[in-house]
């Protein structure tokens, strides 16, 4: 009988184990569930992207968006050198643009591929607006050679205020020229 006390025993030693084992491993490789991310309006984050290009072009000017754009959904996305924020359209609700799971930076912004080619065509149809700061690599260099200092201008299709510019196709030149000399004040 010992053989087979013995063999129950170490039977039940191994299962209870096994089980201890698997319970921790789980416990271990389960990541905590990501937070859905909800839609963040520009007046949600103004404060937040005023830091953010502060910090890294020494912009102190941020301005309101322009009125077809106030409540749309901010997203961002950075390179190397820009930092590059996409605000949707009001009641534009984008089924092919998939967002990551990350923020932008150290802010509550979430986080958009902007190479996703579906950004660039929804910009050309006027559903998102592009607000980014121009001037970040010698790529640019071309572009930022004679810019106004503290006059918002408009050149190649974007309209800016030093190395701050917007893209927005469908919005008239001089609500975007307004926007920027209210932010100025």
């Amino acid at each position: 009988m010992a053989p087979i006390k013995t063999f129950i025993l170490s039977l039940i030693g191994t299962t209870l184990t096994g089980l201890v084992i698997s319970a921790f491993d789980l416990a271990i490789a389960q990541k905590p569930p990501v937070q859905k991310q909800y839609c963040k309006t520009w007046q949600d984050v103004k404060s937040q992207i005023q830091m953010i290009y502060m910090g890294s072009v020494g912009a102190s000017v941020v301005p309101d968006m322009p009125k077809r754009f106030q409540n749309g959904c901010v997203y961002g996305d950075h390179g190397a050198y820009t930092i590059s924020l996409y605000v949707l359209k009001d009641d534009f609700k984008p089924t092919n643009i998939r967002l990551d799971n990350e923020i932008l930076l150290d802010s509550s912004i979430p986080r958009i591929n902007g190479a996703d080619p579906n950004i660039e065509r929804q910009i050309k149809r006027g559903n998102i607006l592009h607000f980014f700061n121009v001037c970040a690599s010698t790529g640019t260099a071309s572009f930022c050679k004679g810019i106004p200092k503290n006059t918002s201008y408009s050149k190649d299709g974007l309209t800016c205020l030093n190395n701050l510019c917007i893209q927005a196709i469908n919005v008239p030149e001089t609500e975007l020229i307004t926007i920027w000399n209210n932010a100025k004040k």
